[in-house]
């Protein structure tokens, strides 16, 4: 008789749980504020007004969706536990023998890599908004001195982005550097 995979303790899911609603906690005084705008100022309505509004349903819903889900991850990992150990028969050592479980190591350089990125984006709290517009918002304000060379909005375009997108690459790999056995 085969027994069932034992699953893995849930890293992830209460890293996703604790920060996830620290950020929903952070932003929804943000998000109220401009849900609310267009009720107390229906002139100021624009595009862009809208594109934010909408920025700012989506990632609170995403992050919302991301600690439902690892909520019931955690849930059914202690279901699991408990049923795992009720139908587990308790096995004494023999003659003082002590059973060494068998432990698998894991990487440091993931927590290394995840820990800044989460301790910035909850220092920023509501401001984590911006991260994602930032590199563009920064080139657009470089173009206002009449005295800078060209290539400084590309480089603060490209090179903003690029960070991101290889910040994002890392957490990438250091999330699977976690979640492999």
């Amino acid at each position: 008789m085969t027994q069932p995979p034992v699953p893995q303790k849930p890293i992830w899911a209460w890293f996703v749980l604790i920060f996830g609603t620290v950020f929903l906690t952070l932003t929804a005084p943000a998000g109220i504020v401009l849900l609310l705008v267009p009720f107390f100022k229906p002139d100021e309505i624009s595009f862009m007004s809208s594109l934010l509004t909408a920025f700012m349903l989506i990632l609170p819903a995403a992050a919302l969706w991301a600690v439902i889900r690892s909520f019931k991850t955690i849930k059914a990992y202690q279901l699991h536990q408990r049923e795992h150990a009720l139908l587990q028969p308790k096995e004494e050592p023999l003659h003082g023998e002590t059973p060494v479980p068998a432990k698998t190591k894991k990487p440091l350089w993931p927590w290394v890599v995840i820990a800044p990125g989460a301790a910035l984006l909850i220092s920023s709290g509501p401001g984590a908004l911006m991260f994602p517009i930032m590199p563009l918002f920064l080139a657009g304000m470089s173009t206002d001195s009449p005295d800078t060379p060209g290539y400084v909005p590309a480089l603060l375009f490209f090179g903003g982005y690029g960070l991101m997108i290889g910040y994002g690459l890392l957490v990438w790999r250091a999330i699977r550097a976690l979640r492999t056995p």
